[in-house]
């Protein structure tokens, strides 16, 4: 009985920042799409994390050419992950580019709520060609 006191407890608590972070990350997202199409590679990837610098902006630069403009997404998963303190949010999102369909995985770290961008993901058939 103690224990599902406690399982219960937790996912109380784990669920009351689950709703903010969802919102932030998609916030954070829809600010990627739109500096994507406004040719911000520099400032997407300066405003990322240490895990996506390394890349540099010539990878989301050769994103956006072979996807072209962006121009909708729906999310469709999430994952909202607190270990040892590093707490992160994983979004899967149906996105609609100008060539066409890609799914879209984002990794962010919430550091106090604010989130950096530490990975991010896509597949599309446009992206083979």
């Amino acid at each position: 009985m103690r224990f599902a006191i406690l399982l219960v407890t937790a996912a109380t608590l784990a669920g009351c920042s689950m709703g903010q972070d969802m919102s932030v990350t998609d916030s954070a997202v829809a600010e990627f799409h739109a500096k994507l199409n406004n040719g911000q590679f520099a400032a997407i990837v300066a405003a990322a994390g240490p895990e996506m610098k390394s890349s540099g902006p010539e990878f989301v630069e050769r994103i956006h050419t072979k996807l072209g403009m962006f121009r909708s997404t729906s999310r469709q998963g999430f994952n909202d992950n607190i270990i040892n303190g590093d707490h992160t949010f994983t979004a899967s999102y149906a996105s609609v580019y100008s060539t066409g369909p890609a799914t879209e995985n984002f990794v962010y770290r919430l550091n106090s709520g604010k989130p950096v961008l530490i990975g991010y993901h896509v597949e599309s058939a446009a992206l083979l060609k």
